[in-house]
């Protein structure tokens, strides 16, 4: 079932008047730098908590290339924080960003260079955090070196009261120490890379982390904007093309596609309450609609309103 459901009702449960009193999970959103070619950009975050910029680049001596968090990106950056209700944090690495990370990792040189740039990257900028995207370490030595970096980081993050988080792929936690270095994980898990059943997979990958450690309040639970074809050329197409009134919806396919939309956004709601998990992370705002009747990151905002379950599966 694709989930091509659409927001219902118009009224934003984040007014100030109906706002919780308790905070609800973090809703955690990835700003990739080509969604923002202009300064003048208004920022539509509904419940957003967490805004991470995407993203800067590793270089082999541990040094690292800021050029594509923009001064557009951190003018929305800066916007979307005025309020003083949101984080923004950059991300460093990613899908295509992170082959040097073996290297730069790899000695207590480099190391540290990666991690005076990163440092002084935050400061000069006024920035929350750093989110860290390596895809992927392979073998332990790779992850023993990986934690390494995550212990002076941390250390040098959180002693200027800022955030450290990752991105990490479903099928392989990290080192059990990693978490104490860690303030959020978000997860991947956005769709399998196999066609199996979709709900269990996502418990698998849920499952998977806490049993290696990870305390539930620090696991966001990955959500992608976007339907997937399950295999053959897994083609992708956005939610806010489908939901566009001239869309021609999903190509034809053999294989289906991944499910999107509010049902998608809904069982991850779900699990984030019955795990007693941190909340959710959303791949990307670029993919998401401007209408806010369609908005999935709206709709995601009022679901998670509801004070989580505090006695997890």
């Amino acid at each position: 079932m694709l989930g091509l459901a659409l927001v219902s009702g118009t009224s934003d449960s984040w007014g100030e008047d109906s706002r919780p009193s308790q905070p609800p999970p973090a809703l955690s959103v990835y700003l990739p730098d080509y969604r923002v070619k202009s300064g003048d950009v208004v920022p539509q975050l509904y419940g957003t908590t967490h805004l991470v910029l995407f993203s800067a680049k590793p270089n082999l001596d541990g040094s690292v290339d800021f050029s594509r968090i923009t001064p557009e990106l951190l003018a929305f950056g800066q916007k979307a924080r005025a309020d003083g209700l949101v984080k923004v944090t950059f991300c460093v690495g990613g899908w295509g960003r992170g082959e040097e990370f073996k290297t730069a990792v790899s000695n207590e040189t480099t190391r540290a260079r990666f991690v005076a740039d990163l440092v002084a990257f935050c400061a000069t900028h006024d920035l929350d955090g750093v989110d860290i995207d390596w895809e992927f370490p392979k073998g332990d030595q790779e992850h023993a070196d990986f934690a390494e970096f995550l212990s002076a980081l941390s250390s040098k993050l959180h002693a200027d009261g800022r955030l450290l988080t990752a991105a990490l792929g479903y099928s392989r936690p990290l080192p059990t120490e990693c978490w104490d270095y860690l303030d959020q994980v978000n997860l991947m898990s956005y769709q399998p890379w196999s066609v199996t059943d979709y709900e269990p997979w996502l418990r698998e990958s849920i499952v998977r982390f806490l049993d290696a450690g990870l305390p539930p309040e620090k696991l966001l639970l990955g959500v992608g904007f976007y339907a997937k074809e399950k295999a053959g050329e897994r083609r992708a197409v956005s939610w806010k093309n489908l939901v566009d009134p001239n869309s021609a919806g999903l190509p034809s396919s053999e294989y289906g596609f991944w499910p999107v939309g509010t049902d998608a956004c809904d069982l991850r709601i779900q699990l984030v309450k019955e795990y007693g998990l941190g909340g959710i992370m959303v791949w990307d705002y670029g993919h998401d609609s401007g209408v806010p009747e369609t908005s999935l990151l709206r709709h995601l905002s009022n679901g998670l309103q509801t004070p989580v379950d505090a006695s997890p599966r």
